[in-house]
């Protein structure tokens, strides 16, 4: 039966309004389309202040903005393991050996090698790449610093600290029975992990912390606690470095210089002991140093952790924030090449963290002071936390460093 004029053209009517109405949708779609960036382990501070950065770069269509969705990921998991965070177009991490692994992976489109001029050398040393291409673009620097109450220091005329005896001195001449100097954030798992790992690059230099690294991330993936313990157990037996750093926690203990409770503290604990004086020595990390206020920590001295000798070589632990890019659109090239480049200053303004640009305007002294150890240095290595990508791993090593520190047996 043949369709008459009539509805043939309502037909016709239909079908066109359905067209314009699919194509209404899809440009409602597109124009209403945010594509996801993700922060895996990285400060709330610190996505504020790449946000504010990226908020401001015109690297989208027409030279526009580019508005994103914001995906905080699970710190305490490892990034490979979360499958949402692969829907990103980037993600910004803090390294760890997972990490590490993601970057050197198929998902992450290697960036531009130009994109490390003006890095330190020390700096470039380290860069992940694959085919002269950088897989992880490092952008900031936190930084394990040691904190010394100058009022104290100039007490004990001790003169100077250019080696590990002479942090040691220092804290045995001010130690007293109701006063112990040292403190450290050991009840935070990564924190115990990290300075832990200061004294095993101080005693073992970097070789010695790659290789516990190494041996921890191999037994992290084996997916036991015990497992972990016994690659300490085997570390501290073979590994100069970690068996001094032992026996210098064991040291500290014994002779009343280290807090007893310090196993306990988490990082307000710490800044609770510095905003009130109760201690004259604190291990910290640059990122916990910009939450004191001016008025105190204006009474401390920032140092690096020192070595045996004056002149070791060193290379120091240093939290990196890297970016990954995970898409080809040249928009996100675009944008972590500025954060890399022109956005260095504003970035650790903003942060109060070091740096990755040799040249770039720093907040003060402590920033660029960090900037400087790590281009002076054999470059910055991986914390020792970074190894074991999951907390409840860091927790059976962390406990492991107590035990030890405290004479006592798991």
């Amino acid at each position: 039966m043949k369709m008459s004029k009539l509805k043939l053209f309502i037909l016709i009517v239909v079908i066109a309004i359905i067209l314009l109405l699919a194509g209404a949708f899809t440009a409602i779609s597109i124009a209403s389309y945010k594509p996801t960036l993700a922060f895996y382990n990285v400060s709330e501070k610190v996505q504020k202040a790449i946000l504010t950065e990226i908020a401001s770069m015109p690297v989208g269509r027409k030279g526009k903005n580019i508005e994103y969705n914001v995906l905080v990921l699970d710190s305490t998991v490892p990034l490979s393991s979360q499958k949402q965070a692969f829907k990103a177009k980037m993600i910004f991490a803090t390294m760890d050996s997972d990490v590490q692994e993601v970057a050197r992976g198929g998902k992450v489109i290697p960036q531009d090698i130009s994109l490390s001029n003006g890095m330190p050398s020390s700096l470039k040393a380290q860069l992940i790449t694959k085919n002269n291409k950088i897989c992880a673009v490092p952008l900031l620097y936190d930084f394990y610093e040691i904190d010394i109450f100058r009022p104290a220091f100039t007490e004990s005329k001790i003169g100077k600290i250019a080696d590990w005896k002479d942090l040691t001195a220092f804290t045995q001449k001010t130690t007293k029975d109701d006063f112990s100097p040292v403190v450290f954030s050991g009840g935070d798992n990564a924190d115990a992990l990290n300075v832990f790992g200061c004294l095993i690059e101080l005693f073992g230099g970097r070789a010695a912390l790659e290789e516990c690294e190494e041996k921890l991330y191999q037994a992290y993936k084996s997916g036991s606690g015990q497992t972990i313990n016994e690659t300490l157990d085997s570390l501290e037996k073979k590994n100069e470095g970690v068996s001094q750093a032992v026996k210098a926690l064991k040291d500290l203990y014994a002779g009343k210089s280290l807090n007893t409770s310090v196993f306990s503290f988490k990082p307000n604990d710490t800044l609770f002991f510095l905003n009130n004086n109760l201690c004259n020595t604190a291990f910290l990390k640059l990122s916990d140093h910009r939450n004191i206020s001016y008025s105190i920590i204006n009474k401390y001295t920032s140092i690096y952790v020192p070595g045996q000798n004056g002149n070791d070589d060193r290379s120091f632990l240093a939290p990196e924030i890297c970016a990954l890019v995970l898409d080809k659109n040249k928009a996100y090239s675009s944008t972590v090449n500025l954060l890399t480049n022109s956005r260095q200053s504003s970035l650790s303004i903003a942060t109060g963290l070091s740096p990755v640009q040799a040249s770039c305007a720093v907040p003060d002294k402590q920033a660029d002071d960090v900037r400087f150890w790590l281009a002076a240095s054999n470059g910055p290595v991986m914390p020792l936390s970074g190894a074991l990508p999951s907390e409840e791993m860091r927790k059976a090593a962390a406990d492991w460093i107590s035990a030890k520190a405290r004479f006592k047996e798991l």
